[in-house]
């Protein structure tokens, strides 16, 4: 009967300051490859993809792909999405020392002339109940 009374009241008091955040990817060319997503936190600098806090990766059906961070913190993140098209897990770049393979970011962030190195303060987003998905497009 206690061990009965200890598990309702873990599932009374549970932890409710977490969900699973959901990127819906849109806007692959191709179904070749994978899908990797890297999250920062506050503080993160979005640039060291290799320091990212969280990383996940899918497959591609229909030119698209949803991938999800499990059992997060609610709080404020930022994401960074790219095709990996030949599967070999890292960003590619070319003889210039740009990316290679298709980007897309959190915020609505696009990369430009004008628009200047992708930051966490330009692709911050507030995940809490209710803000559980976030679209991001590839280009």
């Amino acid at each position: 009967m206690a061990s009965i009374l200890i598990l309702l009241s873990q599932n009374c008091f549970a932890d409710d300051s977490s969900g699973n955040l959901t990127i819906q990817v849109r806007g692959l060319l191709h179904e070749r490859g994978q899908v990797i997503a890297n999250l920062f936190r506050e503080g993160d600098d979005v640039m060291q993809i290799e320091k990212a806090y969280l990383r996940t990766q899918g497959n591609i059906s229909g030119n698209q792909t949803r991938l999800v961070f499990q059992n997060l913190k609610y709080g404020k993140y930022a994401v960074s999405v790219f095709h990996d098209g030949n599967g070999n897990g890292n960003l590619d770049h070319n003889l210039l020392s740009l990316p290679a393979e298709p980007l897309g970011f959190s915020n609505g962030f696009q990369l430009g002339l004008f628009s200047g190195l992708p930051s966490f303060e330009k692709l911050q987003f507030v995940f809490g109940p209710g803000a559980d998905t976030i679209e991001i497009t590839v280009k």
